[in-house]
């Protein structure tokens, strides 16, 4: 009798946990770098609140522009198919017909659920990103303003955004909104960063490249630096300036309605460095050293299928991701 092994089935593993692996890694050197940080800034006082120019000098020179992020068009279609995959792969999604992005720029995730016959619409306050291959895959899209939604309630099952809502001025309205045009039993996604208060959340990095810089320099010296090198100043509103502690109030404000279903604060600590050299710097603007430390957040709410009264049910605080 003849006996052969059955080939093992190959596992793969859920991208939630590929990206937490993924994060512990790149964070795995910077360990004790933030321990020496984490004890540096709560023995700081608040002064002083900023650095001089000759540092800013010092320090532009010795960091180096990030990669320059893809805009042409075989990456921005990868970017959209990829994005696409990853939400189809969320609890809920593959059995969803009507998706909604908000802040959508080019509108090429649509154009990747348009292809796995989806419905999809997307939304941005500009339209001179909008990309017409997006339009030809079958995706609405539309100039609107986040927080003020030209729908009827209750028509999407699917709401989300990718990098968009640290740049909504007013992130409570645009979460209200999607809440209520999304269907009750719907779901909401939110995948963003890098938030202000993080290493590169002034998103400021292809002229200013020094991590921080929104804690360690006043603006007007970094736009007269700026000026002084022929670079392009930080321009006004381009983020919401948003801490995570805003951010993790404004869940649990809502947490009457909405369930989180996964939720992820994504750690940077390639930068802590700074925070132990300089921690008045970053005392005197938060009290709260996880604000500058967690870079992105990524999270799955859905809502509830009965709509209660604010307040009606308890807190269920921060769940595990």
């Amino acid at each position: 009798m003849e006996f052969r092994l059955r080939p093992l089935a190959k596992k793969v593993l859920p991208q939630a946990v590929v990206d937490a692996l993924r994060s512990q890694a790149l964070n795995l050197p910077h360990a004790a770098e933030r321990i020496r940080a984490q004890r540096a800034f709560s023995a700081a006082t608040n002064a002083p609140p900023y650095l001089g120019v000759d540092v800013l000098e010092t320090l532009q020179n010795k960091y180096s522009p990030p990669p320059e992020y893809g805009w042409d068009e075989r990456a921005v279609e990868v970017r959209g198919m990829q994005r696409a995959a990853r939400i189809l792969r969320l609890p809920g999604a593959r059995l969803a017909d009507s998706f909604l992005e908000l802040g959508c720029w080019d509108g090429m995730v649509c154009s990747g659920l348009c292809l796995e016959g989806k419905s999809a619409t997307a939304i941005d306050s500009r339209d001179d990103g909008f990309d017409a291959r997006a339009s030809r895959a079958g995706a609405r899209l539309l100039r609107m303003d986040a927080a003020q939604l030209d729908f009827a309630d209750e028509c999407f099952d699917f709401v989300y955004s990718y990098d968009a809502f640290e740049h909504f001025a007013s992130p409570e309205a645009v979460l209200r909104e999607a809440i209520r045009v999304v269907k009750a039993g719907g779901f909401i996604h939110l995948d963003f960063g890098p938030l202000y208060y993080s290493a590169m959340g002034e998103h400021a990095y292809n002229s200013i490249t020094v991590p921080y810089c929104q804690h360690l320099f006043p603006r007007q010296m970094l736009n007269d630096f700026a000026t002084h090198r022929g670079l392009k100043p930080i321009r006004p509103g381009r983020v919401n300036g948003w801490a995570l502690e805003s951010y993790r109030q404004l869940w649990d404000k809502y947490d009457y309605i909405l369930k989180k279903v996964r939720y992820r604060e994504r750690l940077d600590l390639s930068h802590v460095d700074l925070i132990r050299m300089f921690p008045s710097c970053f005392k005197s603007k938060s009290q709260h050293f996880d604000g500058f430390v967690v870079a992105s957040i990524s999270a799955l709410f859905r809502k509830s299928s009965n709509e209660l009264g604010e307040g009606e049910t308890p807190s269920s605080g921060q769940l595990p991701g």
